[in-house]
């Protein structure tokens, strides 16, 4: 047995991935590869354990490392692995970069910035609306405060994307907008600009333009009142035209109601009820019955002093009074002779109305009757009856008189009482036809 242990060939050491395991068993152990001093079944149950014949070497265990088993299989260093992670990062990016336009494309193209422009109007977000809107050289945005806007009606309430229609590096939006009232459709132009290859277009709204209303402002009126807000007429831009002032004003959709505020004793500002529809596009209404109408203090003193300048009238002895409305027929000066005399009695005095003729002026109208009775008619006569149309006219002097002339106006010119310091106008002074050196001056 020693004998034939001492002539075997020296055996060679098999790699079984232990390389870094420490020998056991003291300093004369024998290395864990070297296979020198087994028996030959020890070598034969080594080589089916783990041996280098392919043929005997068992398939790796699944769920177990098989890089363990030698250096063809040994894991990835840590190096590597680090290198790989990053590169997988990278990867995840530049898909990222490369998917990113196109998934923000889809959900802020040009029909956002139109969406946004629209929800600010409902919300009354003036600040995005101002940013957003056409300049009007010759409007005044002084209109378009929370104020004001909170007290219109028929504001714009919803609205619905329609449509988009894009062209090079423009788009077209159309929505349709819906108030309490009505609804119309509107365009808006969108234009793209490019802020880089990974990046989506950025899509900005056109200025828009807002409505406009062009107000005719009657002489002497200095504010204007838009539900219920004091706008002072000198901050609105008016015409230069002294004689016949306009304010321009932009305004948001809704139902807006119109007067004039602080204005003289004895008038009063209708109110004018305005409607803006839904609209952003050129469009711009005139207004032109913001008058001064007398209020009723002053149409009872109208009537006051009509009567008393009737039974004046009737008072005189003349078949036709002077400067009266009424005459008995037949009796009117001819050839330089003298009207016939008689006695008057108001049979029916006229209920007078008011129609505003001008700034200050009024017309002064009604239906009335008298009946004359000519000297040497029996008493008992029913004498003449003659009816009568009152065409007057009342004003308000520079002083803040208001006074009636039983004068048709078409025999009357007129001139308007300014300040001199202020330039407001402040009354009118009258000059009778018929008499030129009658005059009314305004102080």
């Amino acid at each position: 047995m020693g004998a034939r242990r001492r002539d075997r060939p020296t055996g060679r050491a098999l790699p079984l991935g232990w390389d870094d395991a420490q020998p056991q068993g003291g300093d004369d152990a024998q290395p864990t590869g070297d296979r020198s001093g087994m028996s030959e079944p020890s070598r034969a149950a080594l080589g089916a354990a783990g041996g280098d014949d392919p043929e005997t070497a068992p398939s790796p265990r699944p769920g177990r490392d098989s890089s363990r088993r030698g250096p063809s299989r040994r894991g990835l260093s840590r190096r590597a692995r680090r290198l790989l992670a990053v590169g997988s990062v990278l990867a995840l990016v530049a898909a990222g970069l490369v998917g990113l336009p196109r998934l923000l494309g889809a959900t802020d193209g040009p029909e956002q910035a139109a969406h946004e422009f629209l929800q600010a109007v409902i919300e009354g977000d003036l600040e995005t609306v101002h940013a957003q809107s056409e300049e009007a050289p010759d409007a005044s945005a002084l209109a378009l405060t929370a104020e004001i806007l909170d007290g219109a009606e028929d504001r714009l309430e919803s609205f619905e994307i329609l449509g988009v229609e894009r062209e090079a590096g423009t788009a077209t939006v159309t929505a349709e907008l819906r108030t309490g009232t009505t609804q119309r459709e509107a365009v808006f132009t969108v234009t793209a600009t490019d802020t880089g290859p990974f990046t989506p277009p950025d899509w900005e709204l056109e200025p828009v333009p807002l409505p406009e209303v062009l107000i005719d402002v009657p002489l002497g009126a200095q504010e204007i009142a838009i539900n219920g807000v004091n706008l002072p007429l000198s901050a609105l831009n008016p015409s230069a035209q002294p004689y016949a002032p306009r304010a321009a004003l932009q305004l948001l959709p809704g139902t807006y109601e119109i007067t004039l505020a602080n204005i003289p004793p004895w008038l009063e500002a209708p109110q004018l009820s305005l409607e803006v529809p839904p609209t952003f596009a050129v469009w711009r209404k005139p207004v032109r019955d913001l008058r001064f109408e007398l209020d009723a203090a002053a149409r009872k003193e109208v009537q006051s002093q009509v009567d008393a300048a009737l039974e004046d009238c009737a008072a005189s002895t003349s078949a036709a009074p002077a400067g009266c409305p009424f005459a008995a027929p037949g009796t009117a000066e001819q050839n330089g002779a003298s009207p016939g005399r008689g006695t008057w009695t108001l049979t029916d005095p006229p209920r007078v109305g008011t129609a505003s003729m001008d700034a200050f002026l009024w017309m002064v109208l009604g239906e009335g009757s008298a009946r004359f009775h000519p000297d040497g008619s029996a008493p008992d006569a029913d004498g003449i009856v003659v009816p009568f149309s009152l065409d007057a006219i009342a004003v308000l002097d520079g002083e803040g008189a208001l006074e009636v002339h039983l004068r048709s106006p078409s025999s009357v010119s007129y001139g308007y009482c300014v300040d001199a310091e202020t330039g407001v106008f402040s009354g009118v002074f009258l000059h009778h036809a018929d008499s030129p050196d009658y005059t009314e001056q305004c102080d």
